[in-house]
């Protein structure tokens, strides 16, 4: 097989990968094994160092994930006294989410019997709140 049909051939492949993964939500890792090989795929193994690969929907403003783990209800931090409440990483996340409830997009969650329902305008209230309270503490 001419190197221009593998060229061909694993553009199309990548094209593909991408756009599934885009539509899905999910995210993409390219890496390259030991025989020079470039891999694209949704979990790079764990003994290569794996790149993420930015995808895109199409969309003008970024669309929220699927929320099976978004927007979990957060432990709020702990009572004053135990130290600095200041953490980078939870202030992120809790922005992150903060986004994704301001967005207007509809958001699923799971019920008591692990069903996807849409998440109510009350239970979005209820969510900002408390990521509204992790800002602050947090950040």
């Amino acid at each position: 097989m001419k190197f221009s049909h593998v060229l061909m051939i694993s553009g199309i492949l990548l094209a593909s990968i991408s756009l599934t993964c885009a539509a899905k939500g999910g995210k993409v890792y390219t890496w390259t094994d030991s025989k020079g090989v470039i891999h694209y795929g949704e979990h790079p193994p764990k003994d290569v160092q794996a790149k993420l690969v930015k995808t895109r929907t199409g969309h003008s403003e970024p669309t929220p994930a699927p929320t099976a783990n978004t927007p979990a209800t957060p432990q709020p931090a702990a009572t004053a006294g135990t130290g600095s409440l200041k953490d980078p990483d939870r202030c992120t996340k809790a922005q992150e989410n903060l986004d994704i409830l301001n967005s207007g997009a509809p958001i699923k969650m799971k019920n008591e019997k692990g069903e996807s329902i849409l998440m109510s305008e009350e239970e979005k209230d209820k969510q900002k709140n408390l990521f509204q309270l992790i800002v602050n503490q947090a950040c």
